[in-house]
């Protein structure tokens, strides 16, 4: 049966309304409000999940639409291709919270972006995110050398890189007490302690202080959980660590790089075991 022109027209519209843009106070992917009054929506906007789709109604087949909401009964599936998506949360030199940034209830994000635009300084004494837990790309923390106190007491995974640069900033005690995974950590300021008591893997670790950080002390905290590093032209340590106190660089080694790792030995075994029941033969 042929279907009519416009039964296809009801069709193709239906499809079309399955996808509505996220609302006007989620932007386009970026949250950046400009005050604590903005905070509320903003946040809202992350609970309900959002896409990219592939166009195929403009012919742009190889291009993603805008941030999108896919109606309870639909399903990814009834467009083209669709992925779930995650916003930037962004603030910077301009946004007027009065030097202390709050910011319950945000669990879920792609990146976090908080930084002054250099050479301006960011402005905030506190950072505060006390939900969140999950970072799907990077958590970048620039120019905040007024920053004295920075939290994030259940973020567990930051898949991209974690970067805290409090250059030139006041002296600080920073823990992350539930970070068990990274990409990689880049941190620079006038850090007195320095603490990840349950990473478990990190791709590398540097830490520059020009405070009094036991660099050595840290280091051997955390070098256990670089086993997956690779050695370049550029490092060949893992972590690395400098401050007031003196400086550690650190390296687990790696059993296919060890000579006297069970591997080694094992072989060495095996290889006396020839040996001998070689000479039998003869």
């Amino acid at each position: 049966m042929k279907l009519s022109s416009h039964l296809l027209a009801a069709w193709a519209t239906a499809i079309v309304t399955a996808r509505a843009p996220v609302p006007k106070q989620c932007g386009n992917g970026v949250l950046s409000p400009n005050s604590i009054k903005d905070l509320p929506a903003m946040v809202n906007c992350t609970e309900v999940p959002a896409y990219k789709c592939l166009d195929k109604f403009n012919g742009r087949n190889n291009n993603y639409d805008d941030f999108i909401m896919l109606n309870s009964t639909d399903s990814p599936d009834d467009v083209p291709k669709c992925e779930e998506v995650f916003y930037e949360f962004f603030v910077n030199d301009g946004s007027k919270f009065d030097g202390a940034l709050v910011v319950p209830d945000l669990v879920k994000i792609g990146d976090v972006h908080i930084a002054g635009d250099f050479p301006k300084d960011l402005g905030l004494s506190t950072i505060d995110l006390p939900d969140l837990v999950n970072v799907t790309g990077q958590v970048n923390m620039l120019s905040a050398k007024t920053v004295s106190s920075l939290k994030m007491p259940k973020l567990e995974v930051v898949e991209g890189t974690f970067k805290i640069d409090l250059s030139d900033g006041l002296a600080i005690n920073l823990t992350f007490p539930s970070l068990s995974q990274v990409g990689a950590i880049i941190i620079e300021g006038k850090i007195n302690g320095l603490d990840f008591p349950a990473l478990t893997k990190a791709s590398l670790i540097t830490v520059k202080s020009t405070g009094d950080l036991d660099c050595k002390a840290f280091a051997a905290s955390v070098v256990d959980t670089t086993a997956g590093f690779n050695k370049t032209a550029e490092r060949n340590d893992a972590v690395t660590c400098s401050s007031n106190t003196g400086s550690a660089d650190m390296t687990t080694p790696n059993d296919s790089d060890s000579s006297s790792g069970p591997s080694f030995r094992a072989n060495i075994l095996l290889l006396a075991i020839f040996v001998s029941c070689a000479s039998l033969l003869v």
